[in-house]
């Protein structure tokens, strides 16, 4: 008796067990064509389109009954976009014929964008039945009431399909909806880059030579999409700036000649800085967005170094630090406004997660001296204070960064 209870229940775990087998295959995803789901999706987007814009009054119920079939199920629910005070509003598609025959007696055209829809990756539902989402352009056009209806919008269709037999088939479509309008990016990057200082009077300076030297952007910003493609944005990044100015020789004043050559003065500024920009996207396919953003930026500096050299002409020995300007701190603005501008090209792994690459520049626009430094026309480089301060109130920070980021969207997407 023992022995065939052990047997029953020997039988009853491997039924389980095969049974669990064949649950898991099935929702296991295969590798999918991607080109032969694009031909299905069209297909049957080209059919609703052309059903669609044969629904009037007059029509045939046959032709009714056939767009009807497209979907799953009568009941299937469709975003109704037909009246402007119900756009947030889903009724089942046998109501959206009836009131495309009421609101629209002599025909209501449809144009779906095919060239330019982007597809989604299929997720299980269930009994080897897929659901895949579309995003399209849409426009409608009618006359209803006397007035002329125009609707031009990105709508997602959601379309079902079943997997037998190795191959996808019996597609229909499962519902429409709207993107949602509000979508949240937080996103970190860190872009080395070309910096330096710019100023007027020392460009016109035959004598002096301003260079740039590499420094770096690090920050992690927020974005909000309150459109498919506009968008505003904030964040918190810390920047370094470096620069250097040089001279081929101290000149002589009041007799001394300091005997230095090729001087070099390197200056390095950082700041934390809080930007806040305007933000637009545009998307070439599912994977593929491209951006640019365009803002002000605040910046706070918290660190600065100078170090100085130059070659003693008469040793040929390299001298450090030269420069001793004791003021050339205490005579900057710690404060810096700019204008800061961004463009990138994003890639998808899956509705979330996403790698960018792209370049950005800040420009100054405060100075970042005040107008109170001592005349460098009169101090003729006697080591009295930083040449960058050339002309106060002129010098103003550059930086030109490649970005490198990840960017991740904080909510899911509206079913």
């Amino acid at each position: 008796m023992r022995l065939i209870n052990n047997f029953k229940f020997s039988s009853i775990v491997w039924i389980l067990f095969l049974w669990a087998g064949q649950i898991a295959s099935a929702q296991e995803s295969p590798v999918w064509d991607k080109p032969a789901l694009r031909d299905s999706i069209i297909a049957i987007l080209s059919k609703y389109q052309i059903l669609h814009n044969k629904l009037n009054n007059q029509t045939d119920p046959l032709v009714e009954r056939e767009f009807v079939h497209l979907f799953a199920n009568p009941k299937v629910q469709v975003v109704n976009d037909l009246e402007w005070q119900s756009q947030s509003t889903k009724i089942s598609i046998e109501e959206y014929i009836i009131k495309v025959s009421d609101l629209f007696p002599d025909g209501l055209t449809i144009n779906l964008d095919l060239a330019r829809l982007t597809i989604g990756q299929p997720k299980y539902d269930r009994n080897n039945r897929y659901i895949i989402r579309i995003r399209i352009n849409r426009s409608l056009n009618g006359i209803s009431g006397g007035k002329v209806f125009s609707s031009n919008q990105r709508i997602i269709f959601q379309i079902a399909f079943f997997y037998n037999n190795n191959s996808p088939g019996s597609f229909a479509f499962y519902g429409m909806d709207l993107p949602p309008k509000g979508q949240n990016f937080i996103t970190a990057s860190v872009s080395p880059a070309l910096s330096g200082f710019v100023n007027s009077a020392l460009g016109s300076d035959e004598r002096l030579g301003l260079r740039k030297g590499t420094g770096y952007t690090g920050g992690i910003f927020y974005s909000y999409y309150f459109a498919d493609h506009w968008g505003i944005g904030s964040g918190a990044q810390f920047s370094q700036y470096s620069g250097s100015v040089s001279l081929d020789k101290f000149d002589a004043f009041g007799g001394f000649d300091p005997n230095f050559r090729d001087v070099r003065i390197d200056n390095d500024l950082w700041f934390v800085e809080v930007p806040v920009f305007l933000s637009c996207r545009t998307k070439s396919s599912n994977r593929w967005e491209f951006s640019a953003d365009l803002g002000l930026a605040l910046g706070i500096r918290v660190f600065e170094s100078m170090t100085s050299s130059a070659v003693n002409t008469n040793t040929g020995a390299t001298m450090v630090n030269i420069i001793t300007d004791a003021d050339w701190i205490s005579l900057m603005n710690r404060l810096n406004f700019g204008l800061q501008g961004t463009i990138a090209i994003k890639y998808r792994f899956n509705n979330r997660l996403g790698i960018l690459i792209g370049g950005s520049m800040r420009q100054g626009l405060s100075g970042l001296d005040n107008n109170n430094h001592t005349d460098f026309v009169t101090s003729k480089y006697l080591g009295q204070y930083n040449p960058l301060w050339g002309d106060p109130g002129k010098t103003v920070n550059q930086a030109f960064t490649v970005n490198l980021g990840v960017s991740m969207r904080l909510n899911k997407e509206q079913n």
